[in-house]
């Protein structure tokens, strides 16, 4: 999905709450949202593919901030949350009518947890009853029953935010039962609230999936140049890659590799209009 008109001013929204919780410094602060105003300029009028160009703001202002995981105790806390409503997640799945859909379900209702979008509020506080709402209401897109046909091959499974990560566990777990093999990617590197190998793990996806990959150097999404080459080879030789949240989906939605399920909460206006949903709709979206 290419940058479109409102995408700046997110993205500078993000900019300027990751500089505060990494530092005190107005002077830094203002030096932070410069650095990323000059990458907007210099890329804004290529009308590039919107998550890279964050890749490319983020990286520059991590430099500047002097840090390497501004969000990692928001992070922490996303995971904490998320993890002491997995039992009953995986309880709600268990007694449901179709426990792959469920999962499926549940793992993008989990994709609330995605600090710094503007006009979204992550739901840590009350998950539950968040979580219930949004069960009720369903997908507005529903290919979940030819995802469920594809994922009896091999399976790459591409994860979004930390907190997420931890209720995808319960879907991989669904996934697990029937898949030829299961892998996951991960960020290669700390990059806004996005998980990695360390949340991979807290979230025991090591005991799940058969493997774990990177996305190399820790770009929001997938860069392809970027892949290292057994990820590269797992995407190439996928009989389904499952994609979580609105960054894969910016940056896969003209790639290659096929077929691709997106799995995402549309939290903002033009990745909605881009998939041809409301804001706020969840969607389970096959593209071949």
């Amino acid at each position: 999905m290419r940058i479109s008109p409102k995408c700046p001013a997110c993205l500078l929204n993000r900019v300027q709450m990751e500089s505060r919780l990494a530092t005190d410094s107005e002077e830094v602060i203002a030096m932070a949202v410069g650095e990323a105003l000059k990458v907007l300029c210099q890329e804004y009028p290529k009308r590039g593919i919107n998550a890279v160009i964050a890749t490319k703001i983020h990286r520059r202002v991590y430099e500047i901030l002097g840090s390497e995981d501004p969000y990692k105790a928001l992070k922490e806390r996303a995971n904490s949350v998320a993890m002491l409503y997995r039992d009953w997640v995986e309880d709600v799945v268990r007694f449901s009518d179709d426990s792959f859909k469920t999962a499926l379900i549940a793992s993008i209702i989990a994709n609330t947890f995605d600090y710094g979008v503007m006009g979204h509020s992550v739901q840590d506080k009350a998950f539950k009853e968040f979580f219930e709402r949004k069960l009720n209401d369903g997908l507005v897109i529903d290919d979940s029953e030819d995802i469920r046909n594809l994922s009896r091959g091999k399976v790459v499974y591409i994860t979004d935010n930390a907190g997420e990560i931890v209720i995808d566990a319960v879907f991989m777990k669904e996934l697990k039962k029937m898949s030829e093999r299961l892998t996951a990617v991960v960020r290669g590197k700390p990059i806004i609230s996005d998980a990695t190998l360390e949340d991979a793990y807290f979230a025991g996806i090591g005991n799940i999936a058969d493997e774990i990959f990177t996305n190399g150097e820790g770009a929001v999404g997938i860069i392809e140049e970027e892949l290292p080459e057994e990820t590269l080879e797992r995407l190439e030789e996928a009989d389904i890659i499952i994609a979580k949240g609105m960054a894969n989906y910016e940056c896969m939605d003209e790639m290659r590799f096929s077929p691709v399920a997106f799995l995402l909460t549309a939290k903002c206006e033009p990745v909605a209009k881009s998939i041809g949903v409301e804001v706020g709709d969840m969607v389970a979206m096959l593209r071949r």
